[in-house]
């Protein structure tokens, strides 16, 4: 399949080194929010990169960027590949950035033996993945494919009160509306697994058969502030202990629930003094599984819980969702041709559903798509620890570039 052309390990990690300088933290990690100067820089050097591998180059109104290389059918819907460049705040150098330059990597070995193709092949950046800036995440990948609106992305606003559109135009990266992706006969995304299994297996290519579901919410807490010497105990209505109960108890719901992960991960204490009985507490949750009935009946579940904490220690609770995204199955031909990819390159596959949000969630509701893992060392992302040797992005490259080349097909 790919006999034509191949990847260079090689040159495929000297630019993941050199995109992972921009924004690197003291711990060798990466800090680099969606629409920050950072980000500007990052895209700057893709954007020349793309223009130095012979893609026309266009970014459309929420900053995504597309690198064009032309098929012989001009009107036949591109092949698209890519991911995202923005990080949480203390990120690794490989979350996303391998995605993106990894298609730029099938580009340029594309170019190398000459290859042509029928269909064109794209190499896609989007705006905002994590949402660590901006919530929720996935953002410009879920306006472009109708999740969203741009009325919804512009008015995002980060911690400090700035929006998603005003920090789009500062940075210089608001395109046109025209410019957006359209249409696409098969979006491939080759991504870090962010999870053991593919270590623990043994295995060297995570086939990706889909998406888990995902739900967020805040749970508010209400209780009342007081002094932590003269109050009795007995008299508190300590919001922290109330969110406490809460924290374990959606713990307890994982192994009660098969299949599902749950976390609250952002706790917020008011008025936080050593010498005051919290008065309110503020909580995120996060709820996931393959199966939207367990989903469903996890978010039942929290709404009981809520209940019961309020009753039982004289609080008000309140739990909201803010955010949910389907399982997302991947298209059936996408995935065999991935795995046919990586069996033709004899490399050992496992099949897997992603657990983290991914832009090829929400590109699957409307095109075919699916992705393509390579192990974690340890099973880490979204830490600046984070590693994937030299040699597994390169194998993932790899199988990008074949099933690339099955999807887009010979001239």
């Amino acid at each position: 399949m790919s006999g034509q052309a191949a990847v260079s390990g090689e040159r495929l990690w000297d630019s993941l080194m050199t995109m992972a300088a921009i924004g690197r933290t003291p711990a060798g990690g990466v800090r680099r929010l969606a629409l920050s100067d950072e980000d500007r820089r990052a895209r700057d050097l893709l954007v020349g990169w793309l223009r130095e591998a012979g893609c026309a180059i266009r970014v459309d109104d929420l900053g995504n960027i597309y690198g064009r290389r032309p098929g012989a059918d001009p009107a036949a819907a591109p092949v698209v590949c890519g991911s995202h460049l923005d990080t949480v705040p203390t990120g690794g150098r490989f979350d996303g950035a391998l995605g993106v330059l990894g298609a730029l990597e099938v580009v340029r070995a594309m170019n190398d033996a000459g290859v042509a193709t029928s269909r064109p092949v794209e190499v896609v950046c989007w705006t905002n993945e994590e949402g660590a800036r901006f919530a929720p995440a996935m953002l410009a990948s879920g306006a472009v494919c109708g999740r969203f609106t741009v009325e919804e992305a512009y008015t995002a606003q980060d911690p400090d009160g700035r929006t998603f559109g005003d920090e789009l135009r500062r940075i210089g990266y608001c395109g046109n509306a025209g410019d957006r992706l359209k249409a696409a006969a098969a979006y491939i995304e080759l991504h870090v697994e962010q999870g053991p299994i593919l270590e623990c297996e043994g295995r060297e290519i995570g086939i990706v058969e889909g998406v888990e579901g995902i739900a967020w919410g805040w749970t508010n807490v209400v209780g009342r502030a007081a002094h932590a010497g003269p109050t009795p105990m007995g008299d508190r209505r300590d919001a922290l202990v109330a969110a406490s109960r809460i924290v374990l108890g959606v713990r307890q719901m994982t192994a009660d629930l098969s299949g599902l992960r749950a976390t609250v991960g952002r706790c917020e204490v008011s008025p936080n003094t050593i010498n005051v009985v919290p008065g309110a507490v503020r909580l995120s949750t996060d709820l996931r599984s393959r199966n939207a009935g367990v989903l469903e009946a996890a978010s039942r579940r929290l709404q009981h819980l809520c209940a019961e904490v309020a009753r039982e220690d004289g609080v008000e609770v309140l739990a909201s969702e803010f955010w949910r995204s389907p399982p997302t199955p991947f298209h059936p031909l996408v995935v065999e041709t991935v795995a046919e990819a990586a069996a033709t390159l004899g490399y050992s596959a496992h099949r897997v559903w992603a657990g983290a949000g991914h832009d090829a969630k929400y590109v699957a509701d409307r095109y075919p798509a699916g992705m393509i893992f390579v192990p974690s060392a340890g099973g880490l992302s979204h830490n600046e620890a984070e590693w994937t040797s030299q040699e597994d992005c390169a194998r993932g490259a790899a199988v990008l570039l074949g099933t690339a080349l099955g999807l887009a097909g010979a001239a």
